[in-house]
C-alpha cells in the first residue's frame, strides 16, 4: 500500500483528479451565485440551460437549470463516446458528471441564502424584477473570473468540464477549424440567442463582458501555470537530483554526455522539462544539495508528445500528410533503384 501512495503515476493521478474537482466546484459556484441568478448569457452549457429554463420554469414551478445542465452534459458526452472514442469519453467523464452534480448541490441547498447573496440581489432589484445594472456588471465580471479559474484548473488536471468542448473537438477532428475558433463561434451564437430570447441589451453586453473576463482568467491562470521550462543541470549530485525529478515532480529526465570547453572534463548533463510552477521547488532542492551546480532555465515555446500537450491534427490533414509521405518514399525508392541499375 505504501508503494502505491509513493508511486509517481498514482500521485499524478490524485493531483489531476483534485484539480478537475476543484475546477468543477469553481464553475458550479460561479453559476450558482452569479451567472444563473442574473440570467447572464456568456456562452456554454449553463447559458443554454438558462435560456431553456426561461421557458420551462413557468411550467415546472421551480428553477430546473441543474436538471437541464446534467441532461445536456450527458447527451454531449454520449455524442463524444460514439464519435471521439473511449479515451476521450473516459477523459471527460469526471468533469461531465462532477460539474452539474456540484452545481445541483449548491442550488438545492440554497447556498445564496447562507452567503447573503439572495438578500443582496433583493436589495438591488426593482419592482419589475430587473437587477441594478452596476450589480449585474459586478456579477458578470466575478462570474466570468470564477468560471475562467474553473476551466483553467480542469485543464491543468488534464481533464475537461465536458459540454460544448465535445463539439469543438468534433469540428477540429473533421475540419481545419481550430478548437478556439469553433468555441468562440458557439459562445457568440448562444449570446445572440440569449439577446433574442430576453430582449435585453444590458444582459447581452454583460454576457459579453463576462465571457471576456473568463478568457482573461484562463490566460492568466492556465497559460501561465501550463508554461514549460527546459532545465539543463551539471552537478556532482546527479543521482539525487534525478531521484527528486522522478519521484517528487513525476517528470522524466535525459542524460547527455558533455565535455567542458575550457577544462576538457567529461561530465554528464541532466535535461529536464518541467512546468513553470515546479521551477522554484527544483531550484531550491538543487541549491540545498549542491550550491555549486550549474543550472540553466530556458522558456519553452511549445512542448508536445508523451506526457505533455498532444499533437493536434485533423483526420483529413493526417491522411494528406501520410499519403504525401508514402508517395515521396515510393518515388525516392524508384530513383535509387534506377541509379543502382545504371551503375
Amino acid at each position: 500500500m505504501k508503494k502505491l501512495f509513493t508511486n509517481p503515476k498514482f500521485k499524478l493521478e490524485v493531483k489531476n483528479i483534485s484539480l478537475v474537482l476543484l475546477g468543477c466546484f469553481l464553475l458550479a459556484l460561479a453559476d450558482a451565485i452569479f451567472i444563473v441568478p442574473c440570467n447572464i448569457i456568456n456562452g456554454g452549457v449553463d447559458a443554454l440551460a438558462i435560456i431553456i429554463n426561461h421557458y420551462i420554469e413557468p411550467l415546472w414551478g421551480f428553477n430546473g437549470t441543474d436538471i437541464i445542465i446534467i441532461s445536456l452534459q450527458l447527451v454531449l458526452w454520449l455524442l463524444g463516446c460514439f464519435t471521439l472514442g473511449k479515451s476521450f469519453s473516459l477523459h471527460t467523464l469526471l468533469g461531465t458528471l462532477a460539474f452539474p452534480l456540484i452545481y445541483s448541490l449548491l442550488l438545492r441547498t440554497n447556498i445564496n441564502d447562507w452567503l447573503g447573496i439572495t438578500a443582496m440581489y433583493a436589495r438591488n432589484t426593482d419592482a419589475n424584477g430587473n437587477i441594478n445594472l452596476s450589480l449585474l456588471i459586478l456579477a458578470g465580471c466575478f462570474g466570468g473570473l470564477l468560471s475562467g479559474a474553473g476551466v483553467s484548473f480542469t485543464f491543468l488536471g488534464d481533464g475537461s468540464s465536458g459540454g460544448f468542448d465535445v463539439i469543438s473537438f468534433l469540428v477540429a477532428k473533421y475540419t481545419n477549424v481550430k478548437q478556439d475558433l469553433s468555441g468562440f463561434i458557439q459562445d457568440a451564437s448562444i449570446i445572440i440567442l440569449g439577446l433574442i430570447v430576453f430582449q435585453n441589451w444590458e444582459l447581452a453586453l454583460v454576457g459579453i463582458l463576462s465571457a471576456f473576463t473568463c478568457v482573461i482568467a484562463i490566460q492568466f491562470i492556465y497559460i501561465y501555470m501550463n508554461s514549460f521550462i527546459i532545465v539543463d543541470i551539471i552537478s556532482i549530485k546527479n543521482k539525487e537530483i534525478q531521484d527528486y525529478v522522478h519521484n517528487e515532480l513525476g517528470r522524466a529526465s535525459t542524460v547527455i554526455n558533455s565535455i567542458g570547453g575550457y577544462t576538457g572534463e567529461k561530465r554528464e548533463m541532466i535535461r529536464v522539462i518541467i512546468s513553470k510552477i515546479e521551477m522554484g521547488s527544483l531550484k531550491s532542492f538543487i541549491g540545498a544539495i549542491d550550491p555549486n551546480a550549474f543550472v540553466s532555465f530556458v522558456q519553452a515555446k511549445a512542448i508536445n508528445g508523451n506526457g505533455f500537450e498532444p499533437f493536434v491534427i485533423t483526420l483529413k490533414e493526417k491522411k494528406r500528410i501520410l499519403k504525401k509521405y508514402k508517395n515521396n518514399k515510393i518515388n525516392h525508392n524508384k530513383v535509387a533503384y534506377k541509379k543502382g541499375s545504371e551503375q
